[in-house]
């Protein structure tokens, strides 16, 4: 589950660097599939998936004007998946103690 939440801050930093050029339907599709896979951290991943969904839908005031509110929507989606990346750290090291 990491490495999908990885991958998809990496598709979500690439597409606030160029939106012209981006995943986030793909990652929307694989948060959904994990969302089902890893029902334990269920509401997380659901909070992932609004906030990438969020993001994907200001690209085109991102592209046009810049503004504070696009910029607002994919830096929350950003915490939201290092937020969920550091709970899932936090379950390996428990893992091997």
């Amino acid at each position: 589950m990491k490495q999908i939440l990885q991958q998809v801050k990496e598709e979500l930093e690439k597409a606030y660097d160029n939106p012209q050029s981006n995943n986030l339907d793909q990652c929307l599709l694989q948060l959904q599939a994990a969302r089902e896979e890893y029902g334990d951290k269920g509401n997380m991943i659901e909070n992932c998936i609004k906030a990438v969904k969020q993001a994907r839908n200001s690209i085109v005031a991102l592209e046009n004007a810049g503004d504070v509110s696009s910029g607002a929507a994919f830096g929350q989606a950003h915490n939201a998946i290092q937020n969920a990346i550091e709970s899932y750290s936090g379950s390996d090291e428990y893992q091997y103690e």
